[in-house]
């Protein structure tokens, strides 16, 4: 009978410990991820692609681009200068369509800048990351083209705040 109680109590014992064991390694949920890729972004450069001789002949202006895309930035309190480290491309492609129609894809890209330590290279060395990108494509007559494009980047700029609000 003694063996038979020592059995009993080694047994209940590394019952014992073995769910104490199991309390502390029990998977703890993780916080949730703060931020995002735009997270604490709060300034950066803009460039307008080159545009073609049907964008002008649609009613496409470079500065009316930068204007149209900055103004919903310029409200969030982000800052437009020249030496950022993150880079918003603005581009567009657009064709003159059987006289008065003008089809324009236009996209808007935010890179960063960043540097990295390349360990086959034992050298530091630099690149590109995409953080955001939007697009659409805008069809209308030539007398209206460039006024609808306008709206246009104003509404990728406003996808970007949406994005941008959600990283913080």
């Amino acid at each position: 009978m003694k063996p038979l109680l020592s059995c009993l109590a080694a047994v209940l014992l590394s019952t014992a410990l073995a769910s104490v064991a199991g309390a502390q390694t029990e998977v703890q949920p993780q916080a949730p991820m703060i931020g995002g890729p735009l997270a604490a972004v709060n300034v950066v450069q803009m460039s307008v692609a080159p545009l073609s001789e049907q964008a002008r002949g649609c009613g496409l202006d470079a500065n009316l681009i930068l204007d149209s895309f900055q103004q919903p930035f310029t409200e969030k309190g982000i800052v437009v200068q020249e030496s950022a480290h993150v880079w918003v491309q603005l581009k567009t492609t657009t064709l003159r369509y059987e006289g008065d129609v003008c089809i324009t894809y236009i996209e808007a890209l935010a890179i960063q800048n960043t540097r990295y330590f390349d360990r086959k290279t034992e050298s530091e060395r630099s690149g590109r990351v995409l953080l955001w990108s939007d697009g659409g494509l805008l069809v209308t007559g030539a007398s209206n083209h460039g006024v609808t494009t306008n709206i246009g980047w104003r509404d990728l700029a406003r996808s970007f705040i949406r994005k941008w609000e959600m990283d913080q």
